[in-house]
């Protein structure tokens, strides 16, 4: 897969999914992911944030209208995280067939402290 928006369509199914390794696959291994949070780069510490954050159920994306510009992809997206709705907004950079970088935006400073804990790498110290 190398189109940018079959990238972030397996992203969002990933993460509906629950599935970790699924959604840690489609990053580079040199990705780097932002979110309210911090900065994580890699592939396998994005690959712990999202064990540590992804549960059954716990995260439901309805992302918008896709607005792609070559290998950048940009998408509002209504959250429900753990029965909470959150407002965020992702911009993708995909190259590859892989996600280089993957920055999360939150809408409302209410929202980015969802981040604090399922948008980190548990083993950083």
């Amino acid at each position: 897969m190398t189109d940018p928006v079959e990238v972030v369509d397996a992203y969002f199914a990933g993460v509906t999914a629950a599935d970790p390794q699924a959604v840690a696959d489609l990053f580079a291994a040199d990705a780097v992911l932002q979110n309210a949070a911090g900065t994580l780069t890699g592939a396998d510490a994005i690959r712990r944030m999202y064990e540590n954050g992804l549960a059954p159920g716990a995260m439901k994306p309805n992302p918008k209208l896709l607005v792609v510009d070559g290998e950048n992809v940009a998408v509002e997206i209504d959250l429900i995280a753990n029965g909470s709705a959150v407002a965020l907004a992702d911009f993708f950079t995909i190259r590859n067939g892989k996600i280089e970088r993957l920055a999360i935006y939150s809408l409302t400073p209410t929202d980015g402290r969802l981040f604090d804990k399922v948008g980190v790498d548990p083993d950083a110290a």
